[in-house]
């Protein structure tokens, strides 16, 4: 009987971790939806395959890579997020992109979007805590990027930006 209860409870925790992200992937893409009616600035009009045309050194050829690896294009006017991506280390997952948003508070940005992101990593993702700690703490000790104009630098080469943002994850 014990097995059973015990099983039953994994079961719940698994449907509720599932929930979980379904539930803050949707609320994500209507914040994002959101925000970019509201983002003000031009867009690069600039795509993946664009991006890897740049040397390969280079930052903008580094942010090729990563938009064909998860399968993304640049998002008009939020072209930076993935490049934070690039920069910083983090992942494409919830609770990494939640410790990227940590980052980059504590790095000194700061957005709606980032408070919003914090705030469902406090509520939703309470097992992540150790993470965003260290990601705030890695963004504080980092030297500021969020205000760097990142299209400016695409033929950069990476390791002149890189070295500022390392991450701890």
């Amino acid at each position: 009987m014990k097995t059973f209860f015990l099983h039953l409870y994994f079961e719940i925790q698994s449907t509720l971790v599932v929930l979980r992200e379904v539930f803050v992937n949707f609320s994500f893409e209507l914040a994002s939806t959101v925000y970019i009616k509201f983002k003000t600035g031009p867009s690069w009009n600039v795509h993946t395959k664009q991006l890897l045309s740049y040397p390969p050194d280079s930052l903008g050829y580094h942010l090729g890579c990563f938009l064909i690896q998860h399968k993304l294009e640049p998002q008009p006017r939020c072209e930076d997020h993935d490049v934070f991506h690039v920069l910083t280390g983090y992942r494409i997952d919830t609770a990494q992109e939640i410790a990227m948003q940590y980052w980059l508070w504590g790095n000194g940005k700061r957005s709606p979007f980032v408070v919003l992101a914090m705030l469902v990593g406090v509520i939703l993702y309470v097992d992540q805590y150790s993470l965003f700690i260290i990601a705030i703490e890695a963004g504080h000790k980092a030297s500021p990027i969020h205000d760097i104009d990142f299209k400016q630098n695409l033929y950069s080469p990476i390791s002149l930006i890189k070295p500022i943002s390392i991450t701890s994850n």
